[in-house]
């Protein structure tokens, strides 16, 4: 049989903003990092509680009639645990709040472990505001979830300590006061804006819009400390921004309380009602995680007939693999049975592998300050990546199926809150079937779009706009995220399950979803990525890029059985 390499063709073509692998690209280059998004910057698998405790063991039935919301609540209770929720149509109604750190949520899949919630989050813990039009609406209308994942205090410790010297983006060093930082500790930078608002309009690279006076900006950014001397750290990777003095910069311990929070293959549905529209939305919406929260995540989840789907707030935290649908009786006009689908409000998230079966007003959004994020490998029907004002900074969408495209830099927020993004925005490789222009309505040429399906001549403005043409799907890498990590990590990336002895003497054949077979030696499996050596080299595929087969044989090489 013929070997065809499961990896960029010949015919694949390459950004100048990345090259190959990586080869044109520096940390102070137009094109951010994006490689630490996710849980545990993709370093680790998820950490996996010993202890156990079943919801059934505490009285619960999952019968769909029975309220089993008391011994969900008990079985939440304290820190350390995984929460096994069996087969079954568990009924609830109230809130599920997660204070304590290493709790983890997990059914027996998404359509054979079900959480029906009776009641919204506008009738358990009613809280109204006035919207950036002046409507009074339930706050649940854009956050909150009826499993909440919540730290009771901040993130940081210790006394701050003062950045005594200037430092430019992209700068691995910054010089300090006197600190009793030591190597592997994780710190935050902290720099506040000035009455002038100068940090604002640098982070909108001066040409932010609609600014209210009022409007103090704070920004930061958690690195490790890969060195630590007397008036100087060293950090893991390169600054997002300019540090000045005038921002008032400083450096804290990053020591989150709450973190490894998971909630993973389970259902979630709310009852079929039909949807009011924008604004109307009560709080039907599945998970939180606050902004006092780190390394959790949420994995194989189905959303049904919601008001909205995650709203994530934290640093490093993952949606890996979410399915949005809705019963046909619930739509809105224009198809749209809901309001926000996954939002990152926080820094380094990641959502990969979503699919949207139904159309939100916005599927995903990037507001309020969110940095560093990404959205990949996801589907919609007719994709709408949101960017909601607030100075989101430096956010990544890669490898997405955008479906018909014909809304997809439609975006909201209030005004006095600036353009829909600030600067670094990247847009690479989005396929859709209709043809986009560059979305002028967020006032600012400091984007990326690569790899779409754009109209119009291109344009590489080193320090303005950029709009390369490359044909959508023809380009290597085709997720700049996963590109970006595996430069980073190199041999170690991704980190895998330990795998079962080689089969056919170490060698096994893989199978794409295009019908090439080539023959490698399977070396593990990180979510959906899959990692083979050949000919003395390791390299990964995403799972979706094998064939079913292939699919299998991984999951049973890393010794897990296929997801249902």
């Amino acid at each position: 049989m013929a070997l065809l390499t499961l990896a960029a063709s010949g015919a694949d073509q390459n950004s100048e903003l990345w090259g190959a692998s990586g080869e044109k690209w520096t940390p102070a280059s137009r094109l951010p990092d994006f490689s630490q998004a996710g849980y545990r910057r993709g370093e680790e698998l998820y950490r996996i509680p010993k202890k156990t405790v079943s919801v059934k063991d505490l009285g619960a039935k999952g019968d769909g009639k029975t309220d089993d919301t008391k011994a969900f609540k008990k079985a939440i209770s304290g820190p350390d645990k995984l929460v096994l929720i069996p087969k079954g149509r568990y009924v609830l109604s109230d809130m599920l709040e997660i204070t304590e750190p290493r709790v983890v949520l997990r059914g027996a899949g998404p359509l054979e472990t079900v959480l029906f919630f009776t009641r919204p989050l506008q009738e358990i813990k009613p809280a109204t505001e006035q919207t950036g039009e002046g409507k009074m609406t339930s706050v649940y209308s854009w956050s909150g979830g009826l499993i909440s994942a919540k730290g009771a205090q901040p993130p940081t410790k210790g006394s701050p300590v003062e950045v005594t010297a200037e430092a430019k983006r992209g700068d691995m060093k910054l010089t300090v006061g006197s600190h009793r930082f030591k190597v592997g500790d994780e710190v935050m930078l902290v720099v506040t804006d000035t009455a002038e608002q100068s940090l604002l309009h640098y982070l909108h690279r001066g040409q932010g819009k609609d600014i209210r006076s009022n409007w103090k900006k704070v920004n930061s950014q958690v690195f490790r400390v890969t060195q630590a001397g007397a008036k100087e750290i060293t950090l893991d990777r390169g600054l997002r921004f300019d540090v000045k003095l005038e921002w008032i910069p400083n450096v804290c311990l990053f020591s989150p309380e709450v973190t490894d929070v998971g909630v993973e293959e389970l259902g979630f549905e709310f009852p079929a009602q039909a949807y009011k529209g924008h604004w109307e939305e009560v709080g039907y919406n599945p998970i939180e995680f606050t902004r006092n929260v780190a390394h959790c995540w949420v994995r194989n989840v189905r959303v049904w007939n919601a008001d909205s789907g995650p709203f994530i707030s934290g640093w490093f935290c993952s949606v890996d693999g979410i399915l949005f649908g809705a019963d046909a009786g619930r739509n809105f006009a224009g198809g749209i049975s809901g309001h926000h689908g996954v939002t990152f409000e926080g820094s380094d998230n990641l959502c990969t592998n979503f699919k949207f079966e139904t159309k939100m007003f916005h599927d995903v959004t990037l507001q309020n300050g969110a940095m560093g994020n990404v959205f990949s490998k996801g589907s919609a029907p007719d994709f709408n990546m949101d960017h909601h004002k607030g100075a989101p900074y430096e956010n990544l969408l890669t490898d997405i199926d955008a479906g018909e495209g014909t809304r997809l830099f439609q975006s909201g927020g209030a005004g006095g809150y600036g353009n829909h993004t600030a600067a670094g925005a990247t847009f690479w490789n989005i396929r859709s079937k209709q043809p986009t222009n560059w979305p002028e309505q967020y006032s600012l040429d400091a984007m990326n779009l690569v790899a779409m399906n754009t109209q119009g001549a291109e344009v590489k403005t080193p320090d303005g706009r950029w709009m390369e043409s490359i044909p959508p799907g023809s380009i290597a890498p085709a997720d700049l995220h996963l590109a970006m990590r595996q430069k980073r990590l190199g041999p170690r990336a991704p980190a895998t399950v330990a795998a079962a002895p080689p089969r056919n003497g170490g060698v096994q054949q893989w199978k794409s979803t295009d019908g090439r077979v080539i023959e490698a030696q399977f070396v593990g499996l990180q979510g959906d990525q899959v990692t083979l050596v050949r000919g003395g080299q390791s390299f990964v595929v995403p799972m979706v890029r094998l064939a079913p087969e292939s699919q299998v044989q991984a999951r049973n090489l890393a010794g897990s059985n296929p997801t249902p």
